[in-house]
């Protein structure tokens, strides 16, 4: 029987970032270890089986499906802010009703472990923190790989995460929390090196032509979770008309986090609609339509680590809108360059316009080559892993 390498991770449901991490980890070996690999099948997998195919994501098949791997086989948890998540906080992302999850962090508010009852009877996870594996769960003998995972581990996760064979944190924060107990590498989030794998010609076969067609003149892109700002709807939407009254440039909205818990649509449709010009909104996009927009920006604004992360790929200037999100911040501190590692206010909108210096292009770019280096260097480890 062939080994498996089950990719898995927070993707079933749609959230650009986390979607997008394990189609460009199966790429990269694809393309630089087709030999170690062409003997391996590869399974997505997530907490429970889905199917986002439409938003050029992969269908998953749930982790309890596949506790009867092979022996040898390994599983990759493949990225994103992983090691702190319980199945109640994950459960609350996977609702269709926006009434429901905030009936859900209503009862999360008041008792954690009731919301984790709820979410263990409902949602089947095979573990109380989802994407901490247990080598003891599976039938036969498999590898455990985390590639460039994010937020601090509790001490009741340590034993489970020492079983690891290999195991890389993202920024320093992470970084710094595992090594007191075990052996991490510090490599970028992998996306990062998304630049390198697809160009024009991909996009040309990814993106729709109505999609090519709006972002042909200058433009900012902007997204924004309703949930990790500090300012008002009428706020940006004024921020944002004057950015476009003084720079004489377009402004695109672009929703990124679709799951439940993020509703980045429901604060840009009421910013669209507070403002005094005709702003986009650039909804319905799968995935390489979403990374098309930020690549062609003359910069992107945001709340989401992984849109700030494509937008530092392809050498675009990119700013965080809120400096709490310790996730967001820490990696931009310990990877990008000045002045992008500040987060800035709501209010400094138009003025980063204006100081935007084609001279920083270089060194930015710079920088990126050198964490891309990082991140192929891991990746070709975890091909001999595998």
């Amino acid at each position: 029987m062939k080994r498996k390498v089950v990719l898995y991770g927070a993707f079933d449901r749609y959230n650009y970032g986390d979607n997008l991490m394990p189609i460009l980890l199966r790429m990269y070996l694809e393309k630089h270890h087709h030999e170690k690999i062409k003997d391996i099948d590869f399974i997505y997998s997530s907490i429970k089986e889905s199917d986002l195919s439409g938003y050029k994501c992969m269908p998953t098949i749930a982790m309890r499906n596949l506790l009867d791997i092979p022996d040898d086989s390994t599983v990759i948890v493949v990225g994103g802010e992983v090691l702190g998540a319980t199945i109640g906080i994950l459960y609350t992302h996977v609702q269709d009703s926006l009434l429901v999850t905030r009936l859900l962090k209503i009862v999360k508010r008041f008792s954690p472990k009731l919301l984790n009852v709820i979410a263990k009877r409902s949602y089947d996870g095979v573990w109380d923190h989802p994407y901490i594996p247990q080598k003891s769960s599976f039938k036969n003998n498999v590898k455990i790989v985390y590639n460039t995972v994010g937020a601090k581990p509790l001490v009741s996760q340590q034993k489970f995460i020492k079983q690891a064979d290999y195991i890389s944190a993202r920024d320093d924060r992470t970084y710094s929390a595992l090594k007191k107990f075990c052996e991490p590498k510090l490599v970028p989030d992998s996306v990062l090196m998304v630049s390198g794998l697809v160009d024009d010609s991909f996009f040309d076969t990814h993106v729709r032509k109505e999609i090519k067609e709006l972002v042909t003149s200058d433009y900012i892109s902007l997204q924004a979770c309703p949930y990790k700002v500090k300012f008002t709807a009428q706020q940006l939407a004024d921020e944002l008309d004057k950015t476009i009254n003084e720079h004489d440039l377009k402004v695109m909205l672009l929703p990124i986090g679709y799951a439940s818990g993020h509703d980045d649509i429901v604060f840009l449709d009421k910013v669209k609609s507070l403002s005094k010009n005709k702003l986009l909104v650039l909804d319905e996009l799968n995935v390489w339509e979403i990374m098309y927009v930020i690549a062609k920006s003359k910069a992107f604004y945001g709340t989401s680590l992984h849109g700030v992360i494509t937008a530092m790929s392809f050498a675009v200037p990119h700013f965080s809108i809120n400096e709490n999100i310790e996730k967001l911040t820490s990696f931009v501190q310990t990877w990008s360059v000045s002045p992008y590692t500040k987060p800035i206010t709501v209010n400094d909108i138009s003025k980063s316009v204006s100081n935007l210096d084609a001279s920083n292009k270089p060194i930015l770019e710079s920088a990126v080559k050198r964490a891309q280096g990082i991140i192929h260097d891991s990746l070709d480890e975890i091909a001999s892993v595998l």
